[in-house]
């Protein structure tokens, strides 16, 4: 009976934690992304999110994140400014960005395995389910509390539910670098001869990749669910998802989005890696104070449930 009462505490603690964000959404607006680890020569400033060091050779090596635990070399090349400039952008990330600044929930990235009729076939796959989900599935309604909080910065009604997929060949040249992050997210996608479904969201993450087979109504459904439904755990290192290099500047997209009766950004505004200085005039309104009144229930709940496990604990040890 206690372990039962200990179990309900921690799930109404857990449940005083979450939000009405959906998950892309609060991701968009909260979830910086991780730098990624780039070797290059000494004396070269790369700009962008990443942690630098200098080597030697005159080549640029890319690493995952720390937190990955990743030590390998996933994509390496001679130091060039086109391979620099490789590194940081290309293309299909300039078009992700676009999608996400028009507010789109995911933009699913199909990385072809050049069998046309596999590519063709989950392509077409992807386009009609994801087309079905836009039109049947529904947006969490916002809780105005979340709305104060700063949970989120525009209103239920700014937000919009829509997929899209980019289909990218596997041997761009323009992508390589991209694509290598993409292969790395999850362990031995690059020995896989398969077509493969990445949704990402965000500040520029992948959810997961689905892969051949599994690329299937099941699977599809799973991540838009996960990405459009409430955001139960805020912290990022607790959701799946790797973070990928991305030259924007999403504090600016998110404001752009906040500001109705504005036209978004071009994509040039928003893809800028260094920052940018705005001239503020006057003083701004003041902004409420949040209401912590969840933030303190959630706290005193887990104390409890603490206290609780502690005893029974003791107890049963006697």
């Amino acid at each position: 009976m206690l372990r039962r009462l200990v179990l309900i505490l921690l799930l109404c603690a857990t449940t005083a934690f979450a939000c009405s964000v959906p998950v892309f959404r609060y991701a968009l607006e909260h979830w910086a992304a991780d730098p990624y680890r780039v070797s290059v020569p000494h004396g070269v400033k790369l700009e962008g999110n990443f942690k630098v060091t200098f080597g030697a050779a005159q080549r640029i090596e890319l690493r995952q994140p720390l937190m990955m635990r990743n030590d390998e070399v996933i994509w390496s090349a001679d130091y060039t400014e086109a391979n620099a400039k490789l590194l940081v952008d290309s293309p299909a990330r300039q078009q992700i960005a676009e999608r996400l600044a028009n507010g789109e929930s995911a933009v699913w990235v199909l990385l072809e395995c050049g069998d046309k009729t596999k590519d063709a076939a989950a392509a077409k796959f992807l386009d009609e389910r994801l087309e079905y989900l836009s039109s049947v599935m529904e947006l969490p309604k916002l809780d105005q509390q979340d709305v104060k909080n700063g949970l989120v910065s525009i209103p239920g009604d700014g937000l919009r539910l829509a997929f899209s997929t980019l289909r990218l060949k596997r041997d761009d040249a323009a992508e390589s670098a991209f694509i290598a992050m993409l292969l790395a997210s999850e362990p031995d996608l690059r020995s896989l001869n398969e077509p493969i479904a990445f949704p990402i969201f965000g500040q520029g993450r992948v959810l997961y990749a689905l892969v051949g087979k599994g690329i299937k109504v099941e699977t599809v459904d799973r991540a838009a669910q996960f990405l459009i439904g409430s955001c139960s755990c805020q912290v990022k290192e607790q959701n799946p998802g790797v973070d990928l290099v991305m030259a924007v500047d999403w504090k600016q997209m998110v404001k752009a989005q906040a500001q109705p009766g504005q036209q978004l950004p071009e994509l040039s505004q928003i893809a800028d890696l260094l920052p940018q200085t705005v001239k503020i005039e006057g003083q701004s309104a003041p902004q409420p104070e949040p209401d912590r009144s969840r933030l303190y229930w959630g706290i005193g709940l887990a104390l409890l449930a603490l206290i609780l496990v502690l005893g029974w604990l003791k107890g049963s040890s006697r």
